[in-house]
């Protein structure tokens, strides 16, 4: 862990950025794919999960 704090420390912020923008790009395809493995949602568990995104 202290290995990829100091790589990431020392790197130039634009390239930060590159990586952070890939990582949340990512984990939003991913998420995003799920619609395709699950063809009918319980409305109890569609229910929950707007209200988490509701905040």
């Amino acid at each position: 862990m202290d290995e990829l704090v100091s790589y990431l420390s020392g790197i130039d912020p634009v390239l930060a950025a590159l990586y952070a923008g890939l990582f949340t790009w990512g984990v939003t395809a991913a998420g995003a794919a799920l619609v395709y493995l699950f063809k009918d949602v319980n409305k109890k568990l569609l229910n929950g999960m707007l209200g988490f995104t509701a905040g």
